[in-house]
């Protein structure tokens, strides 16, 4: 039987969710097939970060062709070592920042950009770096950094066809918040 790649991403998702909540992190999944982020996090002194998570049955690459670096982005490698099926097996972790996507960590095979398992060693079960933004990412969040990203966040909700109120509801915010979070965003962006 094909293994199913759709089952395989689901899993992976949902089981790096799972570990998100446990490390008391407020957490959401998106939906749907053309989504440009799998889980979005909500730190509680506001920070936000995005996650994508990639995943194989197998064990030796992933394909990291739509890679964007961004601040507060990260990947989740979850490598199954062929025992998807196994579920007393344990997969690899590994925990990314975006910016760290490119040479030497990246190799192309027939146009497709890839990473190796093996040169993501130092990345395993990182989960500090979600957890620790400040320190080990040194990042130093402007307030314009930080409406973008919150507005970031309203815009995947309504990409989830989220009306103002089930968004504000969502976001713990009021109806004011969401319309002056609006105004800034466009005053920084020209919109």
């Amino acid at each position: 039987m094909r293994a199913n790649t759709f089952n395989t991403g689901i899993a992976s998702e949902y089981l790096i969710l799972s570990k998100l909540y446990r490390l008391d992190l407020e957490a959401y999944i998106s939906q749907g097939n053309k989504k440009s982020v799998d889980i979005r996090v909500i730190k509680e002194n506001g920070e936000t970060l995005s996650i994508d998570v990639k995943s194989v049955r197998g064990y030796s690459s992933l394909v990291v062709n739509n890679v964007v670096p961004k601040e507060n982005h990260f990947l989740v490698f979850v490598i199954y070592n062929n025992k998807f099926e196994d579920l007393d097996s344990h997969p690899d972790i590994f925990i990314v920042p975006s910016q760290k996507i490119c040479e030497p960590l990246v190799s192309t095979f027939k146009k497709e950009k890839r990473i190796m398992k093996g040169k993501l060693a130092e990345y395993k079960d990182k989960w500090n770096l979600l957890t620790d933004i400040t320190d080990e990412m040194e990042f130093d969040e402007t307030s314009e950094q930080k409406i973008i990203a919150d507005f970031n966040a309203v815009l995947q909700l309504r990409e989830l066809n989220y009306n103002r109120e089930r968004i504000c509801k969502h976001l713990s915010i009021d109806e004011n918040e969401l319309t002056d979070l609006e105004i800034e965003y466009n005053k920084i962006t020209g919109n």
